[in-house]
């Protein structure tokens, strides 16, 4: 993947179609089931400390122009440290990948596919995701770019069609539950951003280096702002999805949507298009999986290595067996994985990193 070089546009596309598949899959709604009404004052919050987040590994990743997270680990602890970060950050792409690929497919089979096996649909996400690697992530990129714009409208057009179903008590009282869960306990509602896990691999896979902290920027604020209005949308139908626990709702508000006698039932058409953003987030995902693997291994046989990685998140995907197990899996086991690697770990080897080079005098030592 390195060898693959991708346009500002390309890359941004990459991390907001992970943002807009986490309002697709239910996150916004795990939020509020944390946050209450205080949820939409909360984001924003998060959204304050996402950018100064971003803007902190920006500075740190500045020592480091060109470099991704593997290779700053290899230079900060030699090749252990490289394949203990390759191996985190695999073991977090196919296995999550595995769970939210599960937890759509039960879905799609509790609204229309009832009479459908949920191995067959799992089979056919995986054959999708198998034929789109082939192809690579640049083709990847450029399908994801055609797909995004049709996302957001329909995102856009569902939260606006409702208009009229809108009850903004939802959104009292501001604070929720008080302070301490707004601000302190919910800071957890971090583990929505996974988007920028992408960051730490794009630095090698862009055209100009140097458009890195333009596009990591960029993306943030859109991923702000997408999941903000989100959450206020799904607030103030709180009345109508209160009572699913089970699922998306961004689906249920689909149901609510009439234009007269013949425009009706339209969920199906928006469920289509966002099964089309599922599998383009699983094909990055497994790419981003694939990288890290032929980074860490020193292994060029891509297909081998994506044949392997599909029958792996297939045989994972078929574990749970109801969507309780999945959504306390993304609930409770999901944030804490984002919050630790991502907030945590990453950040660390990137600070220590520095440290070290600042030591060595600032020497540029570049992994090869």
């Amino acid at each position: 993947m390195n060898n693959v070089k991708l346009s500002n546009l390309e890359a941004i596309g990459l991390v907001l179609i992970i943002i807009i598949n986490h309002i697709i899959l239910n996150f916004s709604k795990s939020i509020i089931s944390n946050t209450g009404s205080a949820s939409a004052l909360n984001i924003l919050f998060l959204g304050i400390i996402l950018l100064l987040f971003v803007q902190f590994l920006l500075f740190l990743f500045k020592h480091f122009s060109g470099l991704d997270i593997l290779d700053v680990s290899e230079f900060l602890g030699g090749k252990t440290l490289k394949i203990i970060t390759g191996i985190l950050f695999m073991s977090y792409f196919i296995v999550f990948t595995s769970v939210l690929l599960r937890s759509f497919s039960e879905n799609l089979k509790i609204i229309y596919l009832d009479k459908l096996p949920i191995i067959v649909i799992v089979l056919f996400f995986i054959f999708s995701i198998t034929f789109a690697n082939k192809l690579g992530i640049k083709t990847i990129a450029k399908v994801n770019l055609l797909i995004l714009p049709v996302l957001i409208f329909c995102i856009i057009f569902v939260l606006l069609a409702n208009s009229n179903n809108y009850d903004f008590h939802g959104l009292f009282p501001l604070l929720g539950s008080g302070v301490k869960q707004t601000f302190i306990i919910g800071l957890s509602n971090m583990f929505a951003f996974s988007s920028i896990s992408i960051l730490y691999f794009f630095p090698p896979m862009l055209e100009d280096d140097k458009s890195f902290r333009k596009i990591a920027r960029i993306s943030t604020i859109l991923s702000v702002v997408l999941f903000f209005f989100s959450i206020v949308s799904f607030l103030a139908l709180f009345p109508f999805i209160r009572n699913s626990e089970e699922i998306m709702a961004l689906y249920l508000a689909t149901r609510y949507i009439e234009f007269g006698r013949f425009f009706q039932r339209l969920d199906a058409i928006f469920l289509l298009v966002w099964t089309v953003g599922v599998i383009s987030y699983l094909c990055i995902a497994v790419s981003l999986a694939i990288n890290v693997f032929k980074k860490i291994s020193n292994i060029s046989d891509h297909n081998g290595i994506l044949y392997c990685f599909s029958g792996i998140i297939y045989l994972i995907s078929l574990i749970s067996t109801n969507l309780a197990q999945l959504n306390y899996i993304e609930i409770n086991i999901f944030k804490y994985v984002v919050l630790i690697l991502l907030f945590g770990y990453c950040p660390l080897v990137l600070i220590f990193a520095n440290i070290k080079k600042r030591l060595r005098g600032g020497k540029n030592e570049k992994s090869t």
